[in-house]
Parts: C-alpha cells; structure tokens; sequence
C-alpha cells in the first residue's frame, strides 16, 4: 500500500483477508468460495475513478461482486456512480460526509453512516465538560469531508442557542500561516480547539497553539492526523483529545471476532473490525436473498436489522439509521484514556 493513508489502508486489508478466510474455510458463501483482490487507489481521485472504470467493464466471468471502499472519498460520488451502473454491490466500512453523497444510489451500504457523527459526538462531551466556555473550530473548507463535520458541529451550537460561543477559522484564509491563525484563536479567548484538516495543517497548527498556551484542549480526527502527530510534533501532542470509531475490545458481544482477530496476529483496536464486519454483512446479505445477483441483492435486503458491536441497527436503502458514535481519548504524560 502507498499513499499517506496506507497505514490505514493495510488494518482495512488485514479485516477482509481474516473475513474471507473464515468464510472460505466454512465453505464459502452458498457453496462458493470467495476470492479477494486488492486493489490500491492511494487516496487518489483520478486512480479512484480508473478502478471503478476499470472493474465497471470486467467481463462477467471477472466482474466484481463486492467492492469495500474506497477509504478516501473525494471521488466517492463519481466512484458510487460507476459501480451502480455496472450492477456492483459496494460497502463502505467508515463514516461518509453528507456532502460526499449528493445522491446514493442503491447499490452503496454504508455499514457505519455519517461521518458528521464525529461532530454530535464532540458537542456531547463539550456539553458535559467545557459548557460555556468558548469554542474555536479550525477547519479546511476545500475539504467536502471536513466541511460537513464543519457545517454539523456549527449547527449544534446554533440549535443549543450557543452560538455566541463558538466561532470559526478556515485554513484557506491564512495561506498556511500557522502563527497568526493561532494567535487570532487566542485573541478570540477560546477555552476548547477543535482541528479539522489535512495532519500537516491540524500539526503546525497544534504546535503555535501549544507555544502559546501548553494546557489548552485540542481535540482532532484522529484519521487525519495517524501517527504524524508523533512523528513529527510528539512535544505539543500532551492534553491532544483524539476522536476516533470505538475499537470494542471491552464489547462482550464482540468476544470471539476479537479472539478470531488476535489469533491472526491483527490489533482490534484499527479500523481491521470494519471491513471485516463489512464482509459478514455482505455474506448476510447473500444469504438472505439467497443469490448472489445484483437485483435479488437490493431487493432483499431494502430493510434488515443487524445486532453490531455499537448496537442493535436497522438499515434502510443501504442507511444505517444510527450512525456509529466516536470515541474520544485524551493524550496525557505519553498515555491515552478513554473520556468517551
């Protein structure tokens, strides 16, 4: 895997061999074994689009009966787009913005479903521990991603009639300087940061935020910033709030995948569970239509329950009508605690 996200990447890769694996030893799916071919877009929008073209015009003998992913989602509508057309099911394992989908089409699942969850999650915890208290949000708006999380958080502040005590700072508007960004989020007093962006900007931005005040609360995706927090700024990281999908290796419901897991060598704290469980669900999804052909496929599975690690959900037309909530874990003396 290259790119930035490779990393990330690798736990999703490492999830769907463990899946099929399992599923091809029990004896496949219908009496079919399933085989599995990865396919690396690197996070990039033009090789994105040339995969799903790519698999969309597969001769039928080849042609795809499931794609998971992609993780970066830029292309996403476009990419969706192309597999409806070629009759392609397609999981997404992680969260998608609201303005990544300006239209779903039938064929896309999205197994954990807003990524503008992670805002309702954050306004929570702000609600429970820094109400009042004034909130800055540092965000790129040429982001469709982050915009959505952006434009989300924005509106609980607005309906919770705290609007006074928030405001916002577009990383467009200060071309990347870093110093007069934080020191105007000082002058605006805030007592709470949130960062959105590229890890690059969320870094340097988090380092002058630090040199001006070392105890100030940061909260950040962690998807976004990995590991190059550590890597690079590991001194301004103390009192970092990271938010990230709950890893549920104190689920008890979830005891013997996290065993299955464990014994692979694979850490279940990654995003490793959410392409494994997007391939069960596909599994089920076969099952219940009892074909593994397109149309008998949507048709069948319009409406269903599942019990999954984070509760007991109902999907509709490929929407989970609850989205996954976000973990929040704060970075203090080189140790990580879970808050939330």
């Amino acid at each position: 895997m290259q790119g930035e996200y490779a990393a990330l990447g690798r736990e999703l890769i490492n999830g769907a061999r463990i899946a099929v694996d399992e599923i091809n030893k029990d004896g496949g799916i219908k009496g079919e074994k399933i085989s599995l071919i990865e396919v690396d877009d690197q996070c990039d929008d033009v090789l994105a689009i040339s995969t799903a073209q790519m698999m969309s015009v597969s001769s039928r003998q080849d042609k795809m009966d499931l794609v998971v992913g992609p993780f970066c989602q830029n292309a996403l509508n476009k990419v969706a787009q192309l597999y409806s057309q070629a009759k392609i099911l397609q999981i997404l394992p992680m969260p998608v913005s609201s303005y990544e989908l300006a239209d779903k089409p039938n064929s896309l699942f999205l197994l954990t479903g807003n990524s503008d969850q992670l805002s309702l999650s954050f306004f929570t915890y702000y609600l429970q521990y820094f109400d009042f208290q004034k909130m800055a949000l540092i965000y790129n708006g040429a982001d469709k991603d982050v915009i959505g999380m952006a434009e989300a958080l924005q509106e609980e502040f607005f309906k919770a009639g705290k609007h006074l005590d928030f405001k916002s700072f577009n990383f467009i508007r200060y071309k990347k300087d870093y110093d007069k960004l934080a020191q105007e989020v000082m002058d605006y007093k805030a007592k709470v940061v949130m960062i959105l962006g590229h890890k690059k900007d969320v870094a340097k931005t988090l380092k002058e935020l630090r040199k001006k005040d070392k105890n100030l609360p940061v909260f950040v995706n962690q998807y976004q910033v990995q590991n190059y927090l550590f890597d690079e700024y590991e001194k301004y990281v103390n009192n970092t709030y990271f938010l990230s999908l709950p890893n549920f290796v104190n689920n008890p419901d979830f005891t013997e995948t996290l065993v299955r897991l464990r014994l692979h060598g694979i850490n279940p704290k990654g995003l490793t569970v959410y392409s494994y469980i997007s391939i069960q669900l596909w599994a089920d999804m076969v099952k219940r239509a009892n074909s593994y052909a397109f149309n008998s496929l949507i048709n069948k599975n319009k409406q269903f329950q599942l019990n999954m690690p984070w509760g007991n959900i109902s999907y509709l037309n490929g929407y989970p009508q609850t989205s996954v909530n976000y973990s929040i874990y704060l970075y203090k003396d080189k140790e990580y605690t879970q808050v939330y």
